[in-house]
Parts: structure tokens; sequence; C-alpha cells
């Protein structure tokens, strides 16, 4: 009889449960459709964007896997540059943002795998970006912590990579930056200034433990 009386009056826990399961059920479906278009909307402001918001060479090449965030987020926000020359590479996975600043790839230069970068960034001719870098003109303002991060508006300053320079993979170089040319950044360092030209830095902070010597034609350990 006890059997017979909890299946035809299930008790409250049990109504609770399956309101509970089917809630959550109708939480995920809709969760699923709004990522379904929002995915859809994506997938049309990337085509926008190479249609008429990328200025680049034919000889350029962009996966079609590259996130290209470029259309100003809202009206009061100022329309920044990407300008990819000719040979330049901007592989899959890659993530360029143009809100805050000009990213500007000369001829030759290429961005690998996986890599973020966010305007304003300049990277010279014939520079490569190994997998998984971080490139940043651009930080979040911090000042008051009674304030959301997000409602305290950004600090920006020019990153400069120069001539025939290489960046090791999952190498994280923040604003204000300048690298000279001809220089090697070891994988995993993080380069929070500027580096000269023909140095080799590594580390976290980044510094110069090569530098190149024009006399004897070696790189030279400082």
């Amino acid at each position: 009889m006890k059997v017979t009386q909890r299946i035809l009056y299930p008790t409250f826990d049990y109504l609770e449960g399956i309101y509970t399961g089917i809630y959550a059920i109708i939480q995920a479906v809709l969760g699923l459709i709004r990522d379904i278009l929002k995915a859809f909307y994506l997938c049309f402001l990337q085509i926008l964007t190479r249609l008429f918001y990328v200025e680049r060479d034919f000889s350029s090449s962009i996966s079609l896997f590259a996130r290209l965030d470029v259309i100003p987020r809202s009206s009061h926000h100022k329309r920044h540059r990407l300008f990819s020359a000719r040979k330049t590479l901007v592989e899959t996975s890659c993530v360029i943002c143009t809100w805050h600043g000009d990213v500007i790839l000369k001829e030759g230069a290429s961005i690998g795998i996986g890599s973020i970068v966010i305007g304003p960034v300049t990277i010279e001719e014939n520079s490569i970006c190994s997998q998984n870098c971080f490139i940043s003109g651009q930080s979040h303002i911090f000042q008051d912590i009674s304030r959301d991060i997000l409602r305290q508006g950004v600090e920006t300053k020019q990153v400069v990579i120069g001539k025939n320079v290489w960046i090791g993979s999952n190498t994280v170089i923040l604003l204000g930056v300048r690298i000279g040319d001809n220089s090697v950044i070891g994988a995993g360092s993080t380069v929070v200034k500027d580096i000269p030209p023909y140095c080799v830095a590594v580390g976290n902070p980044a510094r110069i433990v090569k530098q190149y010597n024009f006399e004897t034609k070696q790189w030279e350990r400082v």
C-alpha cells in the first residue's frame, strides 16, 4: 500500500524535481537557439568586414577562420584601419581587433595560429608572430574599485614591431612597446618595455640576453 500511495500521490520534492528538470531543458534549448542566431549574425559581420572594412592587397592571406573585429561596436566609436599589405598572412583562429586603434601589417608580416592582436599595433616588413601570441596596444583602466572595470575606459599606446623580427610562441607584448629591427623574442616571454634592434630577449619580464656584434658577425651574450 505504501508503494501504491507513493505512485498515486507523488511528494512535493518529486514534482519540484520534474519542474526543475523541465526548466533546465527549456533554458538549454533557448540558449542553444541564441547561440545559433549569434553565430549567423557574427558570420554576416565577418563577410561584411572582409568586403568593405579591410584594406588588403590581393596577395595577402587571411584565414576564413580568423575573427576580424573591425566594425565599430557603436555609432560614437571611431573607425580604425585593418591594413594587410602584400604577402601578409593571418592564420586560423586568430583575432584582430581595431576597436581602439589601427592594426597595420606591412609586406611579408605574418600572425600565427591562435594569436590575438589588439590595435594600435604596427608589424613591419617580414616580421613573424608565432602561435598563440598576445599583442595589445590597449589596456583597461581600473582606478575606481567602486565601479565596473568595463565602465572605466581604456588606455592606448602604439605597439611597433620592427622589420624582420621573430616573436616566439605564447609571447605577450603589452601596450607602448617598440621592438627594434632584426630582434628575437623567446617563446613564452612577456615584453613590457622597448627592445633595441639586433637583440635576443627572453623571460617574464623579457630581458636582453644576446646582442649581435657586427665586428665578429655573431650573436654574443650580454
